[in-house]
């Protein structure tokens, strides 16, 4: 979605009283410059404000993109937001507080709702900063009885201005001399009776939400919550009755139909526009991988949208911030909206965006509506993206005919496509590869491993990687377990992910078995960590070509692992490391015993790992490969800018 053309009324005016904030202005003014929908105008209503500063540092605000408007006197809030609603020509208005700030997918997210889903109403989860922290969800759907209960509408919403014409705009004294009544409460309550639609971003937290350590909100003047929401009734009393309460009920349940999909919008130059789909942004090397080749495409003048369709659980970490560094358009469904929309916005969004290239990267949820996507836009391409031979290659056989092309990153992936009837030219194999620049060998050093808490001497040997069936973490607790007391030898686990419950329950019930053993969880520095190690052991019982394991050859550190996926292109007996049968702690044991017998081998080896992760691994060759996949589809990005 682009900017109103001059003269013409943009879709959102963003209305931002200010009284006393000069400080923390410019920083509400910049979270709306940083919005990805640019189809709005901002307007900052100073109110006033006697702290002497305030005044000039809002004037100084006003530009070509910033509308600024004085009030001659001290103006309460709400006399503030109709001044600028006054003036504002957007469809939708959203007031921000000039001390708050919007996440940057906030309008777009709402402008769907508002759009494509019937809503009137839309604001979304809290993220406090300041004198508190802490997140608040809010009710998806409220009603008039859940607002007459309580307010679970943000300040920050956005809404259809013919509601605020409706309601009489906002009104500060509703409580009159019993105390302060929250005049956004009032107010969502009033435009409900007359007949808004609320539907919330509920556990999506896009308003951060300054605290003060004294706020109106704190003061003495505010009243309790069931006497504000008595003063809420009477204030709206004219308009409260029983046959509005049944039709509020009755607006809620009912869903509205989908309209039909928006034009293309219309876009400068050429810009090829990729949207990524993954069931999750989780800690592990595939969102590693990933991070990288969205860094190095936005560099090269790509537009990237991301979304997500599943929600792990805490455990298993969170790389949004991987992503969010390089675009901030990423999109997690689940957060924002119930499921039955989920199709709609994947489909509004390729509409919307002018999407050129579509890249699946595990998601069932996008595998289902390739079918849809093929026929709603037939040059729209579609590339599959691989890490090893089971799980997800059942939906590239299934959908075979609708995926333009698969990448993979392991020949063991590629041979199994040809052996299941791929053509090679649909295949590009791409190597995953890492930043040798950053991981290196200096990282190894004394200082380093007392900062990690490792031991001086012996030989550590440790796992770091997702805790999840595939990689085996379990596999590499019975290796601890197995290890005879009088090898002189340190066990180090690093990571997270689902198993961690049977991880912890493990160590718990046997405690002397795991006496060598550190537990670490989650580090800050990974990267130190492996340079660190002796040993990097893998008792993967199904890998690709992972990436910790590129890491461990770009620090130097050889690798006991299973001979499974991508792994063996990496593991080089006798000079990389040692490759194992999947799920042999025996066989793991003995290499132990060796690395125990002759620890001087590891020094020879570690100068192998580097020298093959300079061959193996190389970040600039995965990049420029991803990209040369990719170019083809480029041209889909010319052809449409002919659409009119």
């Amino acid at each position: 979605m682009t900017r109103a053309a001059s003269g013409s009324p943009p879709l959102f005016s963003v209305v931002i009283p200010c009284f006393n904030y000069g400080d923390y202005v410019a920083e509400a003014v910049a979270s709306v410059h940083a919005q990805t929908l640019k189809n709005h105008e901002i307007i900052v209503v100073e109110g006033g404000s006697t702290d002497g500063k305030t005044p000039s540092r809002v004037a100084a605000l006003a530009d070509g993109r910033v509308q600024v408007l004085m009030q001659p006197r001290p103006s309460k809030v709400g006399a503030n937001r109709n001044l600028g609603i006054t003036h504002a020509r957007g469809q939708y208005i959203v007031c921000l507080d000039a001390d708050d700030m919007l996440h940057p997918t906030y309008l777009e997210k709402a402008a769907y709702l508002l759009e494509r889903r019937g809503a009137d109403v839309v604001s979304a989860g809290m993220e406090m900063f300041g004198a508190e922290t802490g997140k608040l969800s809010i009710v998806r759907r409220p009603d008039l009885a859940t607002l007459l209960s309580g307010n679970h509408v943000l300040t920050c919403a956005a809404f259809r201005r013919h509601f605020w014409e409706a309601a009489g705009g906002f009104r500060d004294d509703a409580g009159g001399p019993a105390g302060h009544v929250h005049e956004d409460w009032l107010f969502w309550t009033r435009v409900v009776a007359l007949g808004a639609k609320v539907v919330n971003l509920a556990d999506d937290y896009l308003l951060r939400y300054r605290v003060h350590p004294a706020s109106l909100s704190r003061s003495a003047s505010v009243l309790p919550m069931d006497k504000q929401a008595a003063l809420v009734r009477a204030g709206n009393a004219d308009v409260l009755t029983d046959e509005v309460l049944d039709t509020s009920r009755a607006l809620k349940a009912k869903r509205n139909a989908f309209p039909p999909l928006p034009r293309p919008a219309a876009k400068a130059g050429t810009k090829p526009v990729l949207l990524i789909a993954v069931p999750w942004l989780v800690l592990g090397g595939a969102e590693r991988l990933l991070a990288e080749v969205v860094r190095h495409l936005v560099g090269e003048g790509w537009e990237i949208n991301v979304i997500s369709t599943l929600s792990p659980g805490l455990e298993a970490g969170d790389t949004t911030e991987w992503f969010t560094q390089h675009t901030d358009r990423v999109f997690h469904l689940p957060r924002f909206l119930e499921e039955e929309d989920w199709a709609d916005f994947v489909m509004s969004t390729i509409a919307g965006r002018r999407v050129s290239t579509l890249l699946v990267v595990g998601s069932t949820f996008t595998y289902r509506m390739l079918r849809r996507i093929r026929i709603q836009f037939p040059n729209l391409k579609v590339v599959d993206l691989l890490f090893n031979t089971v799980g997800h290659t059942s939906d590239n056989r299934r959908y075979a005919r609708l995926i333009d092309l698969t990448i993979v990153e392991n020949g063991e992936v590629r041979d199994w496509l040809l052996e299941h009837g791929e053509k090679a030219d649909r295949i590009s194999l791409v190597k995953s590869g890492i930043d040798l620049r950053r991981v290196h060998p200096a990282l190894r050093n004394t200082a380093a491993r007392r900062a990690l808490g490792l031991p001086e001497g012996g030989t550590v040997v440790g796992f770091a990687g997702r805790w999840s069936e595939e990689k085996n973490p379990l596999g590499f607790l019975d290796l601890v377990a197995a290890c005879p007391p009088e090898w002189n030898l340190h066990f180090i686990m690093a990571g997270t992910g689902p198993q961690r419950a049977q991880v912890e329950a493990r160590i718990a019930a046997s405690p002397s078995a795991y006496r060598r053993l550190r537990v670490l969880g989650l580090v800050d520095d990974p990267i130190s960590l492996l340079a660190n190690l002796d040993v990097l052991v893998l008792p993967s019982l199904l890998d690709g070509r992972p990436t910790v394991a590129l890491e461990a050859l770009g620090v130097g550190t050889p690798i006991l692992a299973s001979e499974v996926g991508g792994l063996p292109e990496l593991v080089l007996p006798g000079r990389t490391g040692w490759l194992v049968e999947a799920g042999k702690v025996p066989a793991m044991l003995d290499v132990l015993r060796q690395i125990h017998e002759q620890p001087a081998l590891l020094a020879e080896m570690r100068e192998w790992a580097r020298s093959h992760a300079m061959t193996e691994a190389d970040l600039g060759r995965m990049t420029a490969a991803f990209e040369a996949a990719l170019s083809p589809m480029r041209e889909y990005a010319r052809t449409q800018e002919a659409l009119p």
